[in-house]
């Protein structure tokens, strides 16, 4: 059916308010990043900066922002590696056989997802310490694996259980095993959603500051989130220096969501719709 031309005005203009309404915090981050202090704290509010400044940028890279940058790059960059790994097989074995306790094996999967997230510091923290991964990059990609395999598990079964099981077994009899049946069929039709589970994992990592602020205590292994927090006191905040950090920190995200969105939507929708 054709839209009528009011309807066709009405969802533009919805769609251009939505988009103003996502977008004006980070337009307003951007903005805050470039006033001097002076203007950050005027009044009334200026939302153009009258003089743009680049001091607070300045001032954030001085303070080896660089070191934080790289190491949320590996903590995240490991923790979507390492979702990924764990989350194939379990997510491709319970697609793929029948065994007992299946369903309650699945739905367990997801119980770490209904609990706060500092309900698991402390037990983390021993459990850490006893392998000695206190105070590493291991230790706190380890830790995300809780948060960050249940939903990479539920993602990518949707897309092995479109697999056709007689081309499964067609390759077994012409002699693949079930492991090189795996990895030559099934994965390449999984892509999609082992993209859209690394992308979660990454950003869930990128933004994390409970467990890296407890288990990451040199200067020089700490992320990102860290870093921010700092400008963060009890009788002050840093808005300048916070703003711009965050700008900064907010661009990996964007990249790569960027670029494998479409990969992340399908992941998501897949299984939505059937028949």
């Amino acid at each position: 059916m054709r839209r009528k031309p009011y309807q066709t005005v009405l969802l533009y203009a919805a769609v251009i308010f939505a988009t103003l309404v996502i977008a004006f915090p980070f337009v307003w981050l951007l903005i805050t990043a470039l006033k001097p202090y002076p203007e950050i704290y005027g009044f009334p509010i200026n939302y153009i900066p009258r003089e743009p400044t680049w001091e607070h940028f300045q001032y954030v890279f001085q303070l080896d922002f660089g070191t934080y940058f790289k190491n949320s790059v590996i903590v995240s960059g490991g923790a979507a590696i390492l979702t990924v790994l764990v989350a194939l097989l379990p997510a491709y074995a319970t697609v793929k056989f029948d065994f007992l306790a299946k369903q309650p094996i699945l739905i367990s999967i997801l119980i770490c997802q209904m609990f706060p997230q500092i309900v698991f510091v402390i037990p983390f923290f021993m459990i850490l310490s006893k392998l000695g991964l206190i105070d590493t990059y291991l230790g706190v990609i380890v830790s995300y694996l809780p948060f960050t395999t249940p939903i990479g598990v539920w993602l990518t079964r949707n897309f092995f259980a479109e697999v056709p099981v007689d081309i499964e077994e067609a390759a077994m009899i012409d002699g693949c095993s079930r492991f090189q049946t795996f990895r030559r069929i099934a994965l390449p039709i999984a892509l999609p959603g082992i993209a859209a589970v690394g992308i979660y994992a990454f950003l869930f990592s990128w933004s994390e500051l409970m467990f890296s602020r407890s288990y990451l205590s040199t200067m020089s292994l700490q992320t990102i989130p860290v870093f921010l927090s700092l400008f963060v006191g009890q009788y002050q905040t840093r808005w300048g220096p916070l703003f711009a950090g965050s700008v900064v920190a907010s661009i990996p995200p964007i990249i790569v969501f960027g670029f494998l969105q479409k990969y992340f939507i399908r992941g998501l929708t897949s299984g939505s719709v059937k028949g």
